[in-house]
């Protein structure tokens, strides 16, 4: 008993083993193999080991489309060059190297949010920088020889990254899209199975409440792909339409189970848990299995079959741009992507808009690289000052403790990068006990724990930290060809890491997060962006792709917001919780701008929901949702507008107001929103 209590409790602190990319782990492995070996073999271990660490490019862009990837990865490469250049230039002086350090962790923070590269953020570009700036001070050629070898790893690395569009140009698009599919299967199965996913007052269970925020999680990445992915002219590739289309199709659905949720929380209310039980699954048994069945098509590379049940069995309109039955599903598809193109994706943002949102206080990407900078920046002065072994680490650890893991606080990001760091010293010592390797046991060894490290979800932090802290230690250990040995230099990367980890706290806590008035008016954004676009759809009976998009730009703004939000954080205060509520509020009123069938003008309906979006709007200027936040700004009770033509706005406008009103209901578990696929 006592065995069992002890191995469940160990489980459970461990987690689920994190599933591997197998494609993407070998990708990585190959390349960082054949740039470590042959650059090795040519020019000695210690190039070898530039090389390699040239292909730590390989960390980022793994979830963007090619058609951005590409020349994202580029610029980054180039800035990976400048940085380890910078570094080398700067090495022997400490206020050199503080500077070269501070801004390079400052910008690359700053780039990679602005171009929302996905990635561990500018961590791998300061560990590059750092290695450079600490080692002796050489001289300009030899440093032009450095950067060579390094040049070799990231043209490699990005030559890999890039090589699967000669194959399956839209696989990234469509592991999104799958990922998308397979979280709605699991929110329809966990609303329909036996009715039991809610407590004794008739709410959703907190397993149902995490599994509905990871489903429109990976709906919004999935969207954020196929915006990413679309070109600024032209009609969109077919295969973009056929994902494009089942993406329509998976909203509806998703709108659909809700409903059935809501429907029967309500009807839960005056009964009791057992008679809903008897009651049975409110979602049509049909949609989960097909869900997932199309998230395997989809994610190789196939169109799947039309599904067995539509959103007609919901009791709600065939959705707008609905595939015509006699059509192959293929055929359909593209048809009825090719009617609804491009809404609700926004419009394209000229390249100074987009510097312009990242920079403004509505974004938290600033205080993220003022936090890097800042503690990097210390890191270093104290790496060059503290009798360290390889101070480099400090700088780096400061990094690592403020990015990676999406959707963790920071003081839960250092935890798991120090439990991972204790894991790999240890291993490291344990083997240096042993066995002192040598350079191609190195290269060997560096080679398929490099790979297996890329392999591994982004959300899997302390195993990551676990596989990159043995392969950093033996290229250390490679690149000092007189060095003091593994088990030395293991013991002080634990030193150096926990110091920069807690110089990472230290800024967390001096440079405060998001202020909540950033907040309030973030979801003031997205509300009165909202009241244009439900406003038209009234008045005209269809949807008015320019506002809609302006509104779901607005909702995207939001999302990052949300977020970002523990990243930001020192402590749990939440606020992220709160505005999950009106996200989700917001979203369903915009999916029904596109779902609805088209419908016949009614501009009383419209000026009236009109202005109560705005007075809602204005309200959520005077506090944050939930608790007492926008209710004292709201009129004496303003009456819900009940439109006459759009049955079901109605109940989708009591919501959003429900959400600015009253304290979020608890979702313990759901956990924070990370990235699918």
């Amino acid at each position: 008993m006592v065995t069992a209590a002890v191995t469940a409790r160990v489980r459970r602190w461990i987690g689920a083993p994190p599933a591997l990319d197998r494609s993407r782990a070998a990708r990585s492995a190959v390349a960082f193999g054949l740039c470590f070996g042959v650059v090795t073999a040519v020019a000695g271990v210690h190039a070898g080991v530039f090389a390699a660490l040239g292909c730590y490019i390989d960390a980022y862009g793994a979830r963007d489309p090619y058609r951005r990837r590409g020349p994202l990865l580029a610029l980054l490469s180039l800035g990976f060059l400048l940085a380890i250049v910078a570094g080398s230039l700067a090495a022997g002086n400490v206020w050199a190297m503080t500077a070269v350090l501070a801004v390079v962790a400052f910008t690359a923070t700053l780039l990679v949010r602005t171009l929302r590269l996905s990635g561990p953020g500018s961590y791998f570009v300061v560990l590059v920088t750092a290695m450079a700036a600490f080692l002796p001070p050489v001289s300009i050629a030899d440093t032009v020889v450095r950067a060579g070898y390094f040049a070799i790893g990231v043209a490699v690395s990005w030559l890999s990254a890039m090589a699967g569009r000669l194959v399956r140009p839209y696989a990234p698009e469509e592991r999104s899209v799958a990922a998308a599919l397979r979280s709605a299967a699991a929110f329809a199965a966990a609303a329909g199975r036996d009715a039991a996913g809610r407590d004794a007052a008739g709410s959703p269970t907190s397993g149902v409440h995490a599994v509905r925020r990871r489903a429109y999680t990976a709906a919004h990445g999935a969207w954020e792909a196929l915006d990413d992915a679309r070109g600024r002219r032209g009609a969109p590739a077919p295969r973009l339409l056929v994902l494009y289309a089942l993406m329509m199709r998976l909203e509806g659905m998703l709108d659909a189970v809700q409903d059935a949720v809501q429907d029967a929380v309500q009807d839960a209310v005056q009964d009791t848990v057992q008679d809903a039980a008897e009651r049975g699954g409110p979602v049509p048994a049909g949609w989960a299995p097909w869900l997932r069945d199309a998230a395997v098509a989809v994610q190789a590379g196939r169109t799947p079959a039309s599904p067995p049940v539509t959103a007609e069995a919901s009791g709600s309109a065939p959705p707008r741009g609905a595939p015509d039955p006699g059509a192959s599903a293929e055929a359909g598809l593209r048809a009825a992507g090719a009617a609804l193109w491009p809404v609700p994706l926004p419009a394209r943002k000229r390249r100074r808009d987009v510097v312009r949102l990242v920079l403004s206080s509505a974004s938290p990407a600033p205080t993220i690289a003022l936090r890097v900078g800042l503690s990097v920046a210390v890191g270093t002065v104290l790496g060059w000052v503290l009798p360290l072994m390889h101070p480099a680490w400090v700088a780096v650890g400061a990094a690592a403790a403020l990015q990676g893991g999406q959707g963790l606080q920071p003081s839960q990001r250092v935890g798991a990068r120090f439990v991972g760091t204790v894991g790999g010293v240890v291993v490291t010592v344990l083997v240096a006990q042993v066995y002192r390797p040598g350079v191609w046991p190195t290269v060997a060894v560096a080679t398929v724990v490099h790979g297996v490290s890329r392999g591994l979800p982004p959300s899997a932090v302390r195993a990551r930290t676990l596989l990159n802290t043995p392969v950093a230690l033996l290229l250390v250990d490679a690149a000092y060809v007189s060095g003091p040995g593994l088990g030395p230099l293991a013991a002080y990367r634990l030193l150096d890491l926990t110091l920069g980890l807690c110089l990472g706290m230290a800024a967390v806590l001096l440079v405060p997060g998001v202020p909540p008035r950033r907040v309030r008016a973030a979801v003031s954004a997205a509300v009165a962006a909202t009241g244009p676009a439900v406003q038209e759809r009234l008045r005209t009976g269809a949807v008015d792709p320019p506002t809609e998009g302006a509104a779901w730009q607005r909702t995207a703004e939001l999302w990052t917001m949300h977020a970002s939000l523990p990243d930001l954080e020192a402590r749990v205060t939440g606020t992220a919780e709160r505005i999950w509520p009106v996200l989700l509020a917001v979203r369903r009123l915009l999916c029904w701008n596109v779902l609805a069938a088209p419908a016949a003008p009614a501009p009383d309906d419209a000026r009236r929901v009109g202005g109560f979006l705005d007075v809602l709007a204005d309200a959520a200027t005077a506090g944050p949702p939930g608790v007492a936040g926008p209710r004292p700004a709201l009129p004496p009770a303003p009456r819900t507008p009940e439109p006459i033509r759009a049955p079901d706005l109605h109940r989708r406008l009591t919501a959003l107001r429900s959400a600015l009103e009253d304290p979020a209901p608890a979702s313990r578990g759901a956990g924070p929103p990370r990235a699918a696929g």
